[in-house]
């Protein structure tokens, strides 16, 4: 079971351990060359390369699925939403505890079709750095949460602002937005004018996002090793900030969680919300949300911001890293069944099945017949835009780990990637053939 990169390091061992059985009766030093030079061989392996070895052969060892009938439920654990690997972590919700939920839930309600779209001109500095961190009561709102693909859904609202601005803007340019990874608190959205903006976040089931976010700042950052105590440590000293992480940031004021009820925080934050996308259902997420705002499907077109086994960059002058593929342990899945994790999440797990069931309410809503057959308009859609796109796109980091700096086709750092192919898409005319 161990991959073909990772048994080529018992290449020199052994080498060097036939080698040394052919020079019986020699001298020391001339046995010990062998193995001297097979030695200075394995550290001339580039320390990247290693590193992926030894994930890759850790992810191979750790990797289980529960047995039939076991009591552990089967999850997917997404690198990115689009490619997944089927791994077990724990307690999770399952289809049927979603489906029997009668907790906190919405319908998320259309955009007045008399209310305009809400673009509203961009401060100045917005020409030039489109993510701004200061309060605003006006336009496109997104409480950006780490590690759900966010960067993807930032550009797919990134590239809707400049779209809108071209044409409802006097002097064209970007819509005002917010993308930034900031709270909702930070940015004041409880005083936001609601008829003159959009407040938008998304959710990924909260153990995979916490996974997740190990492995990209700790792991392939800081080049943390993935060991179990290592990713504990990790959330048990930073409780404060990571524990019930989505409730914390999208609460609109102060709460306290061991004192209040958490129906009543997750029906509150419900409540100040104009949509709430799933990770894991971003193809029907983001066909609602044009359906809700009125938008035509070319708006929502995308190409992936990053995803695991590739680099990134992020802001400007920062060196692209790889990004490790994540993987769970055997450990891990015990610290997920633990009453500490299970408290630990406790009401983001809430908030997170309110957010599954209010998208499921405003499917049926909608008419789910009539979702599900732009969402499968969207996937084709989809299809032809990454045979399309792929080859125009460039990202900040290539493969091969360089920066290419301004050479990138994106709007930003690595949001809205690939937007000058993509504006050129009619889903009408090169998918439908119409």
């Amino acid at each position: 079971f161990i991959s073909s990169s990772a048994s080529l390091l018992y290449v020199p061992f052994i080498y060097t351990y036939l080698s040394m059985k052919k020079m019986a009766g020699r001298s020391f030093w001339q046995r010990l060359q062998f193995p001297a030079i097979m030695a200075l061989i394995v550290l001339l392996i580039s320390s990247e390369t290693r590193q992926r070895i030894v994930v890759s052969t850790k992810s191979c060892i750790m990797k289980t699925t529960p047995e039939a009938g076991s009591s552990e439920t089967k999850n997917v654990l997404y690198n990115s939403w689009g490619t997944s690997k089927s791994i077990s972590t724990g307690k999770q919700a399952s289809d049927k505890e979603v489906e029997e939920y009668k907790g906190p839930q919405t319908t998320w309600e259309s955009w007045p079709e008399d209310n305009p779209f809400p673009c509203f001109p961009g401060e100045s500095k917005m020409k030039t750095v489109p993510v701004q961190r200061s309060p605003s009561d006006t336009g496109l709102q997104f409480v950006r949460e780490m590690k759900t693909a966010s960067s993807t859904v930032a550009g797919v609202l990134l590239r809707l602002a400049h779209r809108k601005g071209a044409f409802l803007l006097d002097e064209g340019g970007l819509c005002r937005m917010r993308v930034d990874h900031s709270s909702a608190q930070h940015q004041k959205y409880a005083d936001r004018d609601k008829k003159r903006s959009y407040l938008i976040s998304l959710l990924r089931e909260p153990t995979k996002r916490a996974i997740s976010h190990f492995f990209h700042f700790h792991v392939s950052e800081r080049k943390t090793d993935p060991t179990d105590a290592n990713f504990q440590t990790f959330f048990r000293d930073g409780a404060e900030k990571w524990s019930n992480y989505y409730t914390k940031d999208l609460t609109m004021r102060d709460i306290d969680l061991q004192e209040e009820p958490h129906g009543e925080i997750v029906n509150d934050i419900l409540t100040q919300y104009n949509f709430i996308a799933i990770t894991e259902r971003m193809d029907e997420s983001l066909v609602v949300f044009k359906m809700l705002l009125g938008l035509e499907l070319e708006d929502i077109l995308y190409m992936s911001a990053k995803s695991s086994g590739s680099f990134t960059s992020g802001p400007p002058n920062r060196p692209c890293i790889y990004l490790t593929p994540s993987f769970v342990s055997k450990g891990m899945k015990e610290f997920f069944a633990s009453e500490y994790w299970e408290n630990y999440m406790k009401a983001d797990r809430l908030l997170y099945k309110a957010a599954i069931k209010s998208l499921d309410n405003t499917i049926e809503a909608l008419g789910r017949q009539k979702v599900e057959q732009e969402v499968a308009t969207f996937r084709k859609a989809q299809e032809y835009t990454q045979d399309k796109c792929d080859e125009r796109t460039i990202y900040r980091c290539n493969s091969k780990g360089a920066n290419v700096g301004r050479n990138a086709t994106c709007l930003m750092w690595d949001i809205g990637c690939g937007y000058e192919c993509l504006n050129e898409i009619s889903v009408g005319r090169d998918v439908l053939g119409a």
